[in-house]
Formats: C-alpha cells, sequence, structure tokens
C-alpha cells in the first residue's frame, strides 16, 4: 500500500446512517445522494487552484507522515517515514526535486563520515534520468493523481454524522459496512475535509496561493542518467 493509498483510504466509524431527506435543515446536499456529493466533492478537489493536505497513517506496518500544497503547476511538501527517514519535495511543471534529511541518507548508503557534503542538498531529479522518479512523485503532486486514488470510495456510501473541522460543518459519508468514510463541507460546493483510515489525513487551504521557488542552484546535485542512485531513489519513494 502507497502513500497515496493512505491519502484514498477510508475509517472506521460506526454512527447509524440516514437518509437524504433526514439532512438537518439548511443542508444544500439534502437532495443529494451520499454517491452524489462524494463524487461532487472529489470533481471540486480535481479542479481546485491548489489544496494542502497532511497527516499520517500506517503502510506496511509503519507510519508515514505526509504534508503537502498541491497546485496544477507543480507542488511543495515533505514525506516521512519512521524507518527510512524523510524528503522534502518540490515540483514545478516537469521539473523536481527532493532533499533528503540525515536519516534517509543514511539509509540510502551515505556513510556518516561523507554526511556533512550532502546534508541540506537537494536532488535534481528531473530530465531523463529523473524520469521513473518523478513519475513516483506524481501520486502526491497532482490533484488528478490525488482525485484519482479516491477510486472505490466514491461508490456505495451512505450519510453518517455531522461534525465540526476546523470551524466547517463536515457531513460523513461512509460506506454500508462503516469502514470507510470522506468527510466533506457541507455546502453548495462540498470540499473535501477528512478521510480516515489507519491514520488521518485533513484537507485544507483550498485555493490558496502556492508560491514554487527552485533551491538555488549552489544547493542542487545531480543524478546521472540511469545511476543507481536514481534507481535507489525510485525504489525508495515507491515503498512510500
Amino acid at each position: 500500500m502507497s502513500a497515496a493509498a493512505v491519502v484514498a483510504a477510508g475509517v472506521t466509524c460506526g454512527p447509524l446512517a440516514f437518509s437524504a431527506t433526514a439532512a438537518p435543515a439548511g443542508n444544500p446536499l439534502a437532495r443529494l445522494t451520499a454517491d452524489q456529493i462524494a463524487r461532487k466533492a472529489a470533481a471540486d478537489l480535481k479542479a481546485a487552484v491548489s489544496f494542502h493536505y497532511h497527516g499520517s497513517g500506517k503502510v506496511s506496518g509503519q507510519t508515514i507522515a505526509i504534508s503537502m500544497s498541491v497546485t496544477h503547476q507543480g507542488c511543495t511538501g515533505s514525506i516521512r517515514d519512521g524507518n527510512i527517514g524523510g524528503l522534502a519535495i518540490l515540483t514545478i511543471g516537469k521539473d523536481a526535486w527532493v532533499q533528503p534529511n540525515d536519516k534517509f541518507w543514511e539509509y540510502a548508503g551515505i556513510p556518516a563520515s561523507e554526511l556533512s557534503a550532502v546534508q541540506g542538498k537537494w536532488l535534481d531529479i528531473s530530465g531523463s534520468g529523473g524520469d521513473s522518479v518523478t513519475a513516483a512523485l506524481l501520486p502526491f503532486c497532482s490533484p488528478n493523481k490525488v482525485e484519482s486514488t479516491l477510486g472505490a470510495q466514491l461508490t456505495g456510501l451512505v450519510k453518517g454524522k455531522t461534525i465540526k473541522i476546523s470551524g466547517h460543518r463536515a457531513l460523513q459519508l461512509r460506506n454500508s459496512g462503516g469502514q470507510e468514510s470522506i468527510y466533506v463541507s457541507i455546502s453548495s460546493k462540498p470540499e473535501i475535509l477528512r478521510i480516515i483510515d489507519d491514520g488521518t489525513i485533513n484537507f485544507s487551504a483550498y485555493g490558496a496561493r502556492v508560491t514554487l521557488t527552485p533551491p538555488p542552484a549552489s544547493d542542487v546535485i545531480q543524478i546521472p542518467g540511469g545511476s543507481s542512485s536514481a534507481q535507489s531513489l525510485q525504489h525508495l519513494l515507491r515503498g512510500m
């Protein structure tokens, strides 16, 4: 299960479902089914100028934490794994960079005696040598990919409880078995606010300004095309 699957996972919750006609007064979603609301919220996510998501979840028994601001031009954020360390991530168009932390460098095989030479450096994974690595970042960075990971969560849903998330009224949409849920804002333009499974992923800052600035050239290390470093990085990213 990849980190993208964590973002798209559901939740085990136990409230009784209620029908569309039982929605509270003033609910603009009252006449829509749970599936219709979910599809509408997913479409809004895909079309959003930008959004932010953050949280953590279990992947193969390990905790993965992610924080990402996503636009249609690129993304910026970080991914951390308790075992192998973490990466700051930046993509702008077809250009992409990752900045491993010390633990990640060590996991990748950099000896402690050489760590000072790469600390704080960004790896340029753009171009032909980094294509496969860049592809491994897409599930985290592309609005289309993030939306597409929701897949099976958008059908067979029923309405659940109403809660407050960051001051917004949010409606729970869960599967009939109660094991998967998506929380969306109760508005004429519903937005996905939370998805919960082994962990919690929160969505916010729809349409917020996101600045994407390439790292200074002096802080960038190139990865040779087809190098073992590029292959190792791709493997590690896909493992997340």
